[in-house]
Order: structure tokens, then sequence, then C-alpha cells
């Protein structure tokens, strides 16, 4: 679709880019690696946007660079700015004021804790992936709503009974299966231990359905 587009627009300037078959195929097949995982509907946004600012095809780094403004029509940000708001934003994130509900919903997805402690490496393809499939919703025309805090008393001594009984209430469980989840109050206060046992049953609770933000 992308080099039927480019031939309409450019016409012979886009046929002398390429004077043989061998050429054209190599061409798709560099330009289908670069492209992957990007939806028609940004690609249709560049190529509108190629037609303004190029007289000549665009190179595949001036193509990409069109598509991260294509994100801007559905008011987002690019992948890697996005990456670099949910690390920087990690600590804290339902109180943050995201750019847009979807970089929440792909940090929420790979794991907060696991934007704090993985490296880069390991960490960025896999919010890469999850922020892609987010963008995909948001084309689609899903409205992203990023869930409510619920307040919960600020003791100094957090009642883990009354805590489990909230919980189980909102889920409409019995409170015994809530209670074993929240082992991490058991450890001290303030260690990376309890912020790892704690991220581990906030994600049990949000795969049950739970909407509110654990106490630290």
């Amino acid at each position: 679709m992308l080099f039927a587009r480019f031939k309409a627009i450019y016409t012979h300037k886009f046929a002398s880019a390429y004077s043989t078959t061998d050429e054209v195929k190599l061409a798709k097949r560099e330009w289908a690696i670069a492209l992957k995982g990007f939806q028609e509907p940004l690609l249709a946004y560049a190529v509108e946007r190629t037609k303004e600012v190029h007289a000549w095809p665009p190179t595949i780094a001036d193509f990409l660079k069109l598509i991260n403004t294509a994100y801007k029509a559905y008011g987002l940000v690019d992948p890697r700015s996005a990456y670099l708001e949910a690390c920087a934003c990690r600590t804290d994130p339902l109180r943050y004021k995201w750019s847009h509900p979807a970089v929440f919903f792909a940090g929420s997805e790979v794991g907060w804790y696991k934007l704090k402690s993985e490296e880069e490496r390991v960490s960025w393809p896999l919010f890469e992936q999850s922020y892609l499939k987010v963008v995909d919703r948001v084309i689609a025309g899903e409205r992203l709503v990023i869930p409510k805090v619920v307040m919960i008393e600020n003791k100094q001594t957090l009642n883990v009974k009354d805590l489990a009984n909230v919980i189980a209430k909102e889920l409409s469980v019995d409170e015994e299966q809530i209670t074993p989840l929240l082992y991490y109050t058991q450890k001290t206060s303030g260690t990376g231990v309890r912020a790892r046992y704690r991220e581990i049953c906030q994600q049990k609770l949000k795969e049950m359905g739970y909407k509110g933000h654990l106490p630290d």
C-alpha cells in the first residue's frame, strides 16, 4: 500500500529510485522491517504529511519522523517519550498527571516495579510493545480512563484486617481470600523487599478487578 501511494504521488521520481525488480524487493523488505508494529492510520497520516513536506520520495528515517507527528494527531506521544515519562513517574503513577492515559496503561501492563528495577535493555522493549498495543486501542476509538485513587486512612500502624475487609467488600469476595495477598505488610516499612511484595500484591488484586491503590 505504501509503495503504491508513493508511486502515485511521486510518479517518475519514485520509479527512478528503484531501477530493477530486485531493488524494489530489497527496498520493500527494509521498509517492512522499519515499519513493523505501526498501524495503518498512523502510516496513512504520515503519507499525507509526506506530500506536504517532501518533493522527493522520503527515506525511511524521514518517514519515521513523520510517524512521530502522527502520534500527536491522536494526542499521543511517541513510544520513546512515553517510556521516559513512565520511568520518571513510576513511583506514584496514580497521582501523576500523564500526558495521555495510554502511557499509564502501558506502564501498568509492564509493571511499575519492573520499570523501577529492570535495566533499560529489558524494560524498554516490553514497554514499547505494550504501548503500541494501547495506541491501537486509542486509534480504534477506545477512551482510556485512569482509575481514581481510593484513599485509605493513613495510620501509623497499618490495620491489615480493616484493609482486607475494604478490598474484599469492593471485590465481593471473602476476606480470607484477600488477607494472604497482603503479605507485604509484614515486611519492614520502607525496604525494597516490602515494595516488591506490595507490587506483586497490587498486580494480583488488579487481575481480580481491584482499582484501588495499596498503602505503602
